[in-house]
């Protein structure tokens, strides 16, 4: 991984949703709104942009601490 991959960028956010996956209580199969197949993250991104974008802050700040720490 390069240094622009390891930096807490929007895209960086997006794939690390997309690699945890939609939580269980979010998929349509279990009552949810979100269809179980689409990856996580790109689908909070254009249909949620305000939750996208919180989230994002948040783990850019958890992320920036790590960084810091290391």
């Amino acid at each position: 991984m390069n240094k622009k991959e390891e930096r807490p960028s929007k895209i960086a956010y997006e794939r690390h949703l997309n690699q945890q996956g939609i939580p269980e209580k979010q998929k349509k199969s279990n009552g949810g709104h979100i269809p179980d197949y689409v990856k996580y993250g790109t689908w909070l991104r254009m249909n949620d942009p305000e939750l996208f974008e919180d989230g994002y802050q948040e783990w850019k700040v958890k992320m920036r601490t790590q960084m810091e720490e290391k």
